[in-house]
């Protein structure tokens, strides 16, 4: 086997390992963080003032996991809003729920009804005129 046969043998093997992973490239599936990711961006400034809100008030709302249940403790009640629970490598994995809080100002949320892996926890609350966010993260085994 001589040099010439060496190099057009180098160029298949390159050329094989990069339809390989063209193959791949294609196969791989991938989720848009949200699919109204503009309308979003326009109501930007209105996530930011909820942000202020709650760095004002410095009200937070704690989430922590203890055993089968994640647990989120309210700084108030009287409070609506919802929890987002977003799972950055998959779209189908993200859970929504409603805030129902009970008279210690907690809400349990099952750990079944979510998969072990990290979570970005986004809370959007009202209690009284004024609106609130927060993002936090939690890794639920």
């Amino acid at each position: 086997m001589n040099w010439g046969n060496k190099i057009v043998l180098a160029f298949i093997l390159f050329a094989t390992f990069i339809g390989y992973m063209v193959v791949k490239a294609f196969q791989e599936d991938f989720d848009l963080v949200a699919e109204d990711y503009y309308a979003q961006e326009i109501n930007y400034q209105q996530k930011l003032n909820k942000l202020a809100n709650a760095a004002e008030s410095q009200k937070t709302v704690l989430v922590k996991q203890k055993g089968n249940v994640i647990v989120l403790t309210f700084p108030d009640g009287e409070t609506q809003g919802n929890i987002h629970f977003y799972h950055p490598s998959r779209k189908i994995f993200d859970r929504e729920f409603d805030i129902k809080l009970s008279e210690s100002n907690v809400q349990e949320i099952d750990r079944s009804e979510l998969i072990a892996g990290s979570y970005r926890v986004n809370i959007t609350w009202k209690t009284g005129e004024k609106d609130y966010f927060q993002q936090s993260s939690i890794y639920i085994q």
